[in-house]
């Protein structure tokens, strides 16, 4: 009778699992399949002007050019060509209204290469407050800068183009808490599409969100002004994200699809082979990731099944040594990075 009882015991705590287990959350540590291509994924990756300042905040791997000077012709000719080796369509360059932008100035002296340029403005320089938001003057001067890049860039050859329209980055979409109204890009990029129309161009305006794992509706607004959406950081400080990083940065970007294909805003995923700033910041608390041949490809992955109808995924970076995210050739990995970057997101 004892027999009986113990076996009845188990059998009802093995069915009462089982129903409690038909309940249970997702895997939050599944598989990234590989996505076969069809056709060519078009790629950017940000660019960093290095100085001397630069490389003395130390830095992870050492670049096969040693603590270069991005602006010598000779540096910034092998950079084109490792970029064409890789299958990259555009170095991104950072814009902040500075005088002369000499780093734009090297990455065409001797340019005869295929990859190309897109500029990311940096509203910052306006200086626009909650008190004194981007209206007025201030709008006229963003308009009369992008009259100003358009002539000098942006209707060039060299500047990369989707379906004929010069592909121009916004940053940051995310302003702080102190600024959230300094900006309505509601009524911003309206009013600047319709000047660069009004000047013969039609712009592609991908807007930049600097942080990750936020959702997309927290940015509505502005995500809505906009032709992309990128969020180009996704370092962690979360343990589990940490070691399931891949799952989880997949399941979050299904979030920023489902909403950016509702609102007819392409989602633009951003990648890094890994990502390590202990050299840089040794008391940092974000937690070293990837830069392994393996994590790269999945990451990859990740980008192709997110990706909208464009086609477009941007690689965070090209050579930012002191984040430890660059897939520049390094004496460590060699162009390993480079290699699998066209292996995955071109035919051939």
């Amino acid at each position: 009778m004892k027999s009986y009882l113990y076996i009845l015991i188990l059998l009802t705590a093995f069915v009462s699992c089982k129903k409690n287990n038909e309940h249970l959350p997702p895997n939050f540590n599944y598989k990234i399949d590989p996505v076969p291509l069809t056709e060519n994924v078009v790629v950017g990756a940000y660019y960093s002007n290095y100085t001397t300042a630069d490389w003395a905040k130390k830095y992870t791997f050492k670049p096969v050019k040693g603590e270069y000077n991005a602006l010598d012709p000779l540096i910034m000719d092998q950079h084109r060509k490792w970029a064409d080796e890789a299958g990259l369509d555009f170095f991104i360059f950072n814009w902040n209204g500075a005088a002369g932008n000499p780093i734009l100035n090297a990455f065409l002296q001797g340019r005869n290469n295929n990859v190309k340029m897109v500029i990311n403005f940096n509203t910052a320089h306006l200086s626009a407050t909650n008190a004194s938001p981007l209206t007025g003057a201030k709008l006229t001067t963003m308009i009369n800068e992008f009259k100003t890049l358009a002539s000098s860039h942006f209707d060039k050859d060299y500047y990369y183009k989707v379906d004929g329209r010069p592909v121009v980055m916004i940053t940051p979409l995310n302003l702080s808490s102190s600024a959230g109204s300094s900006i309505n890009y509601a009524t911003v990029i309206p009013a600047l599409k319709q000047a660069m129309t009004d000047a013969g161009l039609n712009l592609y305006v991908i807007g930049e969100i600097t942080l990750g794992w936020l959702p997309p509706v927290r940015y509505a607004p502005a995500i809505k002004a906009m032709d992309g959406v990128n969020a180009n950081n996704w370092t962690t400080d979360v343990y589990d994200r940490s070691v399931f990083f891949n799952s989880f940065v997949d399941m979050n970007w299904k979030n920023w699809t489902d909403s950016t294909k509702t609102w007819k805003v392409d989602f633009v995923p951003c990648i890094a082979p890994g990502y390590n700033d202990k050299a840089m910041t040794p008391a940092s608390k974000m937690y070293d990731i990837g830069y392994t041949p393996e994590f790269y490809t999945d990451f990859t992955n990740v980008a192709k099944r997110n990706m909208s109808s464009k086609r477009i995924v941007l690689i965070n970076s090209w050579n930012n040594f002191q984040l430890g995210t660059a897939i520049e050739p390094t004496e460590t990995y060699g162009n390993i990075f480079l290699q699998m970057t066209r292996k995955q997101f071109k035919i051939n």
